[in-house]
């Protein structure tokens, strides 16, 4: 795992708090990344449907067994635009488009997805950064507390938050959240 920048951590849950703000959302409601795409100006578009696209590729990456195009961010000078595998799990797609507007809350600078030796073009440290933030947007830690304070099983909050259980489970994990909420309860009767 790559070493994040000292401070990001809780400029990513920032980043979660304030966009609900921005968009009238409770602290704990779920945020939608397409939603939050349309807040940001960043329009998002659909593999099947995009008009500049093939039929052919599009053909290939509806039905690749691979599963290796998520999404991808588009530049046009200044301007910016997501394009994005609508293949996927509905899930899924909000995590691929969350990941994509991260690069661009955070002004990731934009590199050729593929080398001129024909490898692909990664940045493990700006990657490990979009990952992080895009999960914190869809799950910050006051969410994966509330979660398990409220005893919502990860079925019910995968659907409710609209992300996979994977993440969901990694995200209560990594945010300590079982254990603020028993210490929580612990406290408040006395122990």
């Amino acid at each position: 795992m790559t070493k994040l920048r000292r401070g990001f951590i809780k400029e990513a849950e920032e980043y979660a708090e304030e966009f609900r703000l921005e968009m009238g959302l409770s602290k704990v409601a779920p945020i939608f990344a397409e939603n939050l795409a349309e807040h940001l100006g960043v329009p998002v578009l659909k593999l099947s449907t995009h008009p500049k696209i093939s039929d052919e590729v599009k053909e290939f990456w509806a039905n690749n067994e691979e599963d290796v195009f998520s999404a991808l961010t588009m530049p046009d000078g200044a301007y910016r635009e997501i394009l994005h595998n609508d293949g996927h799990h509905p899930n899924r797609q909000n995590s691929n488009i969350a990941h994509e507007l991260a690069h661009i809350i955070l002004g990731h600078s934009m590199t050729a997805p593929i080398s001129d030796k024909g490898k692909r073009n990664y940045d493990k440290e700006i990657e490990e950064e979009a990952k992080v933030l895009s999960m914190t947007l869809l799950i910050p830690k006051v969410v994966a507390v509330c979660i398990v304070e409220q005893g919502l099983n990860l079925d019910q909050a995968s659907l409710h938050y609209r992300v996979s259980k994977p993440l969901l489970n990694y995200r209560i994990g990594k945010t300590d959240a079982r254990n603020k909420v028993y210490y929580s309860r612990m406290k408040r009767r006395g122990f």
